[in-house]
């Protein structure tokens, strides 16, 4: 067990580095709960989480500005809602930054889609660095009571409890988005 212990300790940040700079929620949750666990260093996760965060967000931001208009043309659907998105952009940054964030696998997307839009370079900076530690500080509270809830579970029911937790968790996680968030979404899109 002591092996599990070194790689945590040797690669751990950085894996939580490069899964949220691409879209690592599941990385970032299960440091949480490492570090609930006393594994890795709370603070550590955090920050390295933003920071993750916020260089992914800045850097397709920058490939936005740079081809962003390449890529809606490539995907039709893109391109057709692209009026209305980048109005919506416009409008309410402050808000769809902070919205995007939390839509899981539309990260990357809508900072291409911020890049290609008319938002100003400095907003789109300060808000990515507000968005960042918020979203940072509220991923890591999940993780860490769900990693308290899986110590509570394992010390009860040991690891196939666990296991059988984990689950059972994610089953019904799944089935919620799918059966309820994944439709709304994509009836907003296809909204004319």
């Amino acid at each position: 067990m002591e092996w599990a212990y070194d790689i945590v300790e040797q690669y751990g940040y950085w894996a939580v580095f490069i899964w949220t700079f691409i879209e690592g929620e599941t990385v970032f949750l299960a440091a949480a709960a490492l570090a609930s666990a006393g594994i890795m260093q709370p603070w550590k996760v955090i920050v390295v989480a933003a920071g993750g965060a916020f260089a992914g967000h800045m850097f397709f931001f920058a490939l936005g500005r740079w081809r962003g208009y390449e890529v809606i043309h490539y995907f039709p659907m893109l391109e057709r809602h692209y009026p209305k998105a980048n109005k919506i952009l416009d409008h309410y940054a402050h808000w769809s930054i902070f919205i995007f964030q939390y839509l899981y696998g539309t990260r990357l997307v809508a900072a291409v889609l911020f890049g290609a839009s008319k938002i100003d370079f400095k907003r789109f900076f300060f808000l990515q660095i507000v968005n960042c530690i918020t979203w940072s500080l509220i991923i890591y509270a999940v993780g860490h009571m769900l990693g308290l809830a899986g110590i509570a579970v394992l010390k009860h029911f040991g690891v196939w409890g666990l296991f059988a937790a984990a689950t059972l968790t994610l089953g019904v996680f799944s089935f919620i988005y799918y059966r309820y968030g994944s439709q709304r979404i994509q009836k907003f899109f296809e909204q004319d």
